[in-house]
């Protein structure tokens, strides 16, 4: 293994201080023309590289965003993830993430470790279980921007989706097909999206006069596994539905199986509608009709108000709640 090129190395081949390296290293101004290309020609001959930290503590900034998300494996953080990435890679800026596998403890590790001195910024998505780190960001020093969850301790700037409209769009749209029992197979207790679309769903069931009204047992997870579980237990009822509003589209996937599982059609005898329009969704039998969530959108917003607040520029709006849209494909009919 090749020895690592030191300062006082290109300092000797230079034939100048240590000092006088290091000073053009962090780009003192006050040297000589004659002697900055000297040293500068011997870091590039003996291919000297600055550690990364002591440039950073050099320049006060790590030009790293930390991207705090609940669970990488989900495509629907996936997605926020890859946007991120993309975009803080455009301003010069790489992205640290933290997964957090929805544990409060280690969203709050993870905070801390950013303002430690790890990055300039928090990109933070909160974990359905963040109830206990209300307090968490009240003595941070550096940005910090919320997007997709959103709790309402969290007093700073956020961009996230009107999930009461992602409900209404469901509901709307399902009613409009003729369907009167629609239940609801809801996401984790805890999650606020998930709590607003349990709320955006009882209040439409009161608009609109309906007698029937089912919610699933709260799952732990937005996973295939949870939906899959929750409709089964749901069509064991003495009253069934005809249509369904399930929460995420993973959840809808597993519910699918489980309807196929009792010998039900989709969407013969049962209609379903999930939310997010994950790629998969698409390709599942039948193909799923969904809310879309604009994540692209969401990050983008995202990571530019936090980039402008790294850089000392103000916001033109510090909240943004962005519209859903309707994905209509083959998993909904009118009932028969």
């Amino acid at each position: 293994m090749a020895q690592k090129v030191t300062l006082r190395d290109v300092a000797r081949h230079a034939g100048v201080s240590v000092t006088t390296v290091s000073n053009v290293v962090r780009g003192w101004p006050y040297i000589a023309e004659e002697t900055r290309l000297k040293v500068e020609q011997a870091i590039q001959e003996l291919g000297y590289v600055p550690h990364p930290i002591a440039k950073w503590l050099r320049r006060g900034y790590t030009q790293t965003i930390g991207f705090v998300v609940p669970d990488v494996t989900s495509p629907h953080f996936a997605a926020l993830v890859d946007t991120v990435e993309n975009i803080a890679r455009e301003h010069g800026y790489s992205v640290l993430v933290l997964n957090t596998h929805e544990d409060e403890l280690r969203e709050a590790e993870g905070v801390r470790l950013l303002t430690s001195g790890l990055g300039d910024g928090i990109l933070l998505v909160q974990t359905a279980n963040a109830l206990q780190n209300g307090n968490l960001l009240r003595d941070v020093t550096i940005p910090v921007v919320a997007i997709d969850r959103v709790r309402e301790t969290f007093s700073g700037p956020f961009c996230n989706v009107d999930n009461f409209a992602v409900a209404r769009l469901a509901m709307q749209y399902l009613y409009d097909l003729g369907h009167r029992r629609i239940a609801h197979l809801s996401g984790p207790a805890s999650a606020l999206s998930a709590q607003d679309r349990v709320e955006g769903y009882r209040q439409f069931i009161r608009e609109a006069g309906l007698d029937y009204e089912y919610l699933s047992t709260n799952p732990s997870q937005w996973c295939s596994d949870e939906g899959y579980r929750a409709m089964h237990q749901l069509l064991d009822e003495p009253v069934r539905p005809t249509a369904v509003f399930v929460s995420n589209d993973r959840m809808a996937i597993g519910a699918i199986h489980a309807a196929v599982e009792r010998g039900l059609r989709v969407p013969q005898d049962i209609s379903l509608v999930g939310v997010d329009d994950i790629e998969l969704s698409r390709h599942v039998t039948p193909p799923l009709t969904t809310v879309r969530q604009p994540l692209e959108e969401m990050a983008r917003i995202g990571i530019e108000m936090l980039l402008k607040l790294i850089q000392g520029e103000p916001l033109e709006q510090a909240h943004v709640s962005l519209a859903p849209s309707l994905i209509v494909r083959e998993s909904a009919a009118p009932p028969r």
